[in-house]
Parts: C-alpha cells; sequence; structure tokens
C-alpha cells in the first residue's frame, strides 16, 4: 500500500471523527435548548391521595411552583424530603408529567384519636405517631387518664399507660370497622368507659368491648336505646358476650 494512500485513510478517519462529533454537538444543543423552550415550562402542579391537607397547602409545603422549567428548576427528590418533614405525611411520590405537569401523589397518616394533655390534645395515627398538638377541639376519639411521658412530632407517643393507651387503639380501630363512634374513652383501674354521648357510656374491660363491637351487640343496644328516645346511661359490658344497660351513671 503506497504510503499517499495510507495518509489519506487516515486523514479521512478524521474527517468522520470530526463530522461524528459536530453532529454529537448539534444534537446535544438542540435537545438542550428544546428542553429549556417554553413548552417544558410547568403550568400545572397535580396533588392526589390527600386528606388533611388541601391542594393548595400541600404545593405551599413543597415549595412547588409554576412558570419555571420542568427540567432544569424543579427537584423532585427535594420536594419530597420537604413534605416528608410533615408527620402527616407516610409516603410522598413526586413525577414529572411531561411536557408541563408536576404530579404529587401523597399517602397521609390518618389521625384516629386525641390524648388529652393539659388543656390540649396530642392528636396521633393508628401507630401512636405524635402527628400535632392542638388547643382546639380535634374531632376524633379524646382519650383521657393517660399520663404523657414523651411526645415528639413524627414518632410514637410514649404514656405510662401502654398496655392501656394499646387497648385503646384497638377500641377505635373496632370502632371505626363497626359502625360505631366513642366521644372519648376514659381509662381507670383496668376499666374503660367510652362516652357514645355525654351521657350515655359504655363500660368495661377494652378487650371484652372490642369483642362486643366485633359481634355488633353493643351496636344492637345503642340502636334500641336511640329508638326509644334515651340517651342517658350505662351499657356495661360484662364477659366476652354478656352486655346489659342501666339508665344510671357511675
Amino acid at each position: 500500500m503506497a504510503k499517499n494512500e495510507r495518509i489519506s485513510r487516515r486523514q479521512l478517519k478524521r474527517v468522520r471523527l470530526m463530522v461524528t462529533l459536530a453532529v454529537i454537538v448539534v444534537i446535544g444543543l438542540v435537545i438542550l435548548f428544546g428542553l429549556k423552550a417554553p413548552t417544558f415550562d410547568v403550568t400545572e402542579v397535580e396533588v392526589s391521595g390527600n386528606h388533611y391537607y388541601s391542594d393548595s397547602e400541600i404545593i405551599a409545603m413543597s415549595n412547588c411552583s409554576t412558570g419555571v422549567n420542568i427540567f432544569s428548576d424543579v427537584d423532585c427528590k427535594n420536594i419530597r424530603e420537604r413534605l416528608m418533614k410533615d408527620p402527616y405525611m407516610e409516603q410522598v411520590t413526586v413525577k414529572r408529567k411531561l411536557p408541563s405537569t408536576i404530579k404529587i401523589e401523597i399517602t397521609e397518616r390518618e389521625q384516629i384519636a386525641g390524648v388529652v394533655y393539659g388543656s390540649s390534645y396530642v392528636v396521633i395515627d393508628t401507630e401512636g405517631i405524635v402527628l400535632r398538638k392542638t388547643s382546639v377541639d380535634p374531632k376524633v376519639t379524646v382519650l383521657k387518664g393517660m399520663n404523657i411521658s414523651k411526645m415528639t412530632l413524627g414518632e410514637p407517643i410514649e404514656v405510662e399507660e401502654e398496655v392501656l393507651l394499646r387497648q385503646c387503639m384497638d377500641m377505635i380501630t373496632a370502632m371505626k370497622d363497626n359502625n360505631m363512634y366513642f366521644k372519648s374513652i376514659t381509662i381507670g383501674e383496668g376499666i374503660v368507659k367510652a362516652h357514645v354521648l355525654d351521657n350515655l357510656i359504655v363500660e368495661g374491660l377494652a378487650d371484652n368491648i372490642v369483642t362486643a363491637l366485633k359481634n355488633d351487640e353493643i351496636q344492637l343496644v345503642v340502636q334500641q336505646l336511640f329508638k326509644q328516645g334515651i340517651e342517658r346511661g350505662t351499657i356495661k359490658v360484662t364477659g366476652d358476650t354478656y352486655v346489659s344497660f342501666t339508665p344510671k351513671i357511675d
């Protein structure tokens, strides 16, 4: 092979390489400027799965705004981490929905009880996680007679009556699953008093009350009392299946 021919082939390879690199650069620039186009400016933030917080509250907490580029100006990981700092957030997913929408999918912790703490309430979820402290009626079942030893937002509440707390939580779960509602539950020496109304009380051991709820026994008594216009008295649960009523309130 002639020397000039070898040089010519080498030069041809260089030219091809330079052309390839130039094409890659041009394509990269086209993509870069294309992604910066107004088409990819965020015009909407969709929120789903939230119940306690409104859409606008979630958007404000996330610091997610419209009018910015969906690629360069939106950090999905950062948005998620910011939202997950709130105790109500059990799970958060943030996605880009091209060309111009950010989707925030929320799984919230459900507040189910408020433990009385002085003149305030410590609101907790089914796992006892502290969601907030409030001086306003939390509109959930209120637990009375417990001594709180630790309450940190986002962490399980600690009370001296740990076993009774768990039993009360079981009662609330059974209540929710079996078409019943207690305004408040007061613990005593092993006995709990669950208020259906201010002056209509269910009294007994927590485990027995749970069983009676699952068997619809308490619900049937309450329905019969309401039909008779009776809203005052004590429904006593003794044993696993025995439920009785007295107009007296201890």
